[in-house]
């Protein structure tokens, strides 16, 4: 009997099919990719299991603002170019500055020192931009989801309480493949289905996985 995929490893192999699909044909038969391609691939993915408010998405561009990290921002450019995200236009904004974010839907944040990107998250309290990071402890910094190396591999851990902060609902199948959650599992604004689910640190139906 064949074994059965997680959905991680599922999830995982739509994101690196997504690096296939910019990477050269001698590049795309290698079966490993460096962290920043990874990166960049999830952040792709990653807008597909996450809803903004209405408003957030009314011009017909969708952004990811990259922050400190050229190695992301230049694979995330290769792989949006020609690309839609939530039915926009995709385009990837490198800034210096938080100053310089705009209307951007996603940010992402290359390594900081822990004092420097705590005093900067704080200043995006309550803008519905979903915060990536990748470092220890970036989810207790204010990030919403925090990439992490777990034996060489590259997987994720979510803040709920971070993405309710935002505005921002993440789906079940999205947290169904993190590494962590943290924040309990009780709002519809992450778990919509079923409407009542109670404090847990997973949804129920994934409880089984």
């Amino acid at each position: 009997m064949a074994a059965r995929r997680s959905p991680f490893h599922a999830f995982a192999l739509a994101a690196i099919a997504a690096l296939c699909g910019f990477a050269s044909g001698t590049r795309a038969a290698t079966p490993t990719y460096p962290q920043d391609e990874i990166e960049a691939a999830f952040l792709y993915r990653f807008a597909g299991f996450v809803t903004w408010p209405a408003a957030s998405l009314e011009k017909p561009v969708f952004t990811i603002a990259v922050l400190d990290d050229d190695a992301v921002a230049g694979d995330l450019e290769r792989m949006l170019s020609q690309r839609q995200l939530k039915g926009r236009r995709a385009r990837v904004r490198r800034i210096g500055s938080l100053d310089q974010l705009g209307d951007a839907q996603i940010l992402f944040i290359g390594p900081q020192d822990p004092g420097i990107l705590r005093r900067r998250l704080q200043r995006l309290a309550g803008r519905p931009v979903l915060v990536v990071t990748s470092q220890p402890d970036g989810l207790a910094d204010g990030s919403t989801i925090n990439f992490v190396l777990i034996r060489q591999h590259v997987r994720f851990e979510i803040s709920l309480a971070a993405a309710r902060r935002a505005g921002l609902a993440i789906s079940a199948d999205l947290l169904s493949v993190a590494t962590h959650i943290e924040g309990p599992v009780g709002s519809d604004a992450a778990c919509p289905d079923p409407p009542q689910v109670p404090a847990a640190s997973t949804c129920p139906r994934l409880a089984s996985r």
